[in-house]
């Protein structure tokens, strides 16, 4: 069995909801099998165990909101169905942040020291630049129509 911490969004008794980090358990084959009745909290015996368990909590972001639902009379987790709008600026904005990522990628990994004298660092770091700048170039396709997969456009 495995676990990690995800977002869960729970509705409370107004209507409204609030989102909350729990952990989930999972199956051998990936299945959710459990999580925790209420939310977690960060702690830590050391600052550097606590900043550890942060950095778990921002990997939860990451991941798909889920939601208790009721199934076939129990209780499962299913992500939350939330599927934005996409419009034209959404296109030149994923280019844009790739371009930003690619600048900070190359500030703090790229050029340091450690990465550029280690052969092995040297050529991990130039396999993910190059996954961003191909990021960078099929987005580029997208946001000028060429995209065989391009997501449907709202117009409003």
């Amino acid at each position: 069995m495995s676990w990690n911490h995800r977002v869960l969004w729970v509705e409370d008794d107004s209507g409204g909801g609030i989102y909350r980090i729990h952990e989930v358990y999972y199956a051998e084959d990936g299945r959710i099998e459990g999580w925790t009745a209420g939310p977690v909290e960060p702690l830590g015996e050391s600052l550097s165990e606590l900043r550890e368990e942060i950095r778990y909590f921002l990997t939860a972001l990451r991941r798909p909101v889920l939601e208790e639902v009721e199934e076939e009379g129990r209780c499962v987790l299913r992500p939350v169905e939330d599927s934005p709008e996409i419009n034209e600026g959404h296109f030149f904005e994923v280019m844009d942040r790739a371009s930003v990522a690619l600048d900070y990628c190359y500030q703090f990994v790229g050029s340091h020291p450690v990465t550029r004298s280690n052969e092995t660092l040297r050529a991990l770091y130039d396999q993910a630049e190059d996954v961003l700048c191909r990021l960078y170039q099929e987005a580029a396709k997208l946001a000028f129509n060429e995209g065989d997969d391009r997501p449907e456009v709202s117009m409003g």
